[in-house]
């Protein structure tokens, strides 16, 4: 958080230690973190700040950002038929298990570890299968992984609902997270209240939707995203500014370049 008065450090120690972090940042640490959101937010809290001089409160929503990051939200959100094109890489197409009432969801605690094996058996009253040589070592039960799964689907399917569910595996210290589609995400409250996606112009006389803005700053409200560009329809403008001339810009698309 980028605070407004009262601060434990100075804004330019902030700043300096912000210095630090680029300077001594590691690739894995992109991936542990929300990453370039965050990095985007302080950035652009410090240079208003700069601006104005007024420090203001940042907050980014990690759901939005998934959103933002997804290349093909569009086709989600919009219920785009590409007939057999795969969207993204599909992976809520294949649930690790379902729910009583035809839920999606995924546990987070490994199934075939011996540490954590203990804990699905008493979630799911079935201590019986400790003693079944199938799945007494954790060779075995990644060797009959298909039968160990089948065998607590059947359990999960007992229950008359997920909040049921959830409860039962949360007194074996079991979380639990139902996988959601993109486009149940943006129907939401939260994405409502977020405003997680936003409607443009499809510059055909309808709208299309898009995520929204990831980042929420507490003194100034972000623009929504612009009706969208054609293909191309600005490099005389973008190049113009870089300083090419009309006749630069003319030979490149000529020759294909641009």
């Amino acid at each position: 958080m980028v605070e407004e008065t009262v601060m434990k450090m100075s804004f330019s120690a902030q700043e300096e230690a912000f210095r630090r972090k680029v300077r001594d940042f590691r690739p894995a640490d992109w991936v542990r973190r929300r990453g370039p959101a965050d990095y985007l937010a302080i950035l652009a809290a410090l240079h208003r700040r700069a601006t104005t001089g007024a420090g203001q409160y940042i907050d980014v929503a990690m759901a939005a950002t998934l959103m933002v990051v997804n290349e093909r939200a569009h086709v989600h959100l919009n219920d785009a038929d590409l007939g057999a094109e795969p969207t993204i890489l599909r992976t809520t197409d294949c649930p690790f298990f379902e729910g009583p009432r035809g839920e999606h969801f995924t546990v987070a605690t490994r199934l075939v570890g011996s540490l954590t094996f203990p804990s699905y058996l008493r979630g799911m009253w079935r201590a019986d299968l400790a003693d079944d040589p199938r799945f007494a070592t954790a060779a075995a039960r990644r060797a009959h992984f298909t039968e160990l799964r089948c065998f607590l689907q059947t359990c999960i399917l007992t229950f008359h609902d997920i909040g049921a569910l959830d409860a039962q595996l949360d007194e074996a210290k079991i979380a639990l997270g139902e996988v959601r589609s993109l486009k149940k995400l943006s129907e939401m409250e939260w994405a409502e209240y977020w405003g997680a996606v936003q409607e443009v112009s499809d510059r055909n006389g309808g709208t299309y939707r898009l995520p929204g803005r990831p980042l929420h700053f507490s003194r100034e409200k972000l623009e929504p995203p612009g009706d969208p560009a054609f293909q191309s329809e600005h490099n005389h403008t973008v190049f113009g500014e870089l300083g090419l001339s009309e006749c630069e810009i003319d030979g490149f698309i000529a020759s294909g370049v641009l």
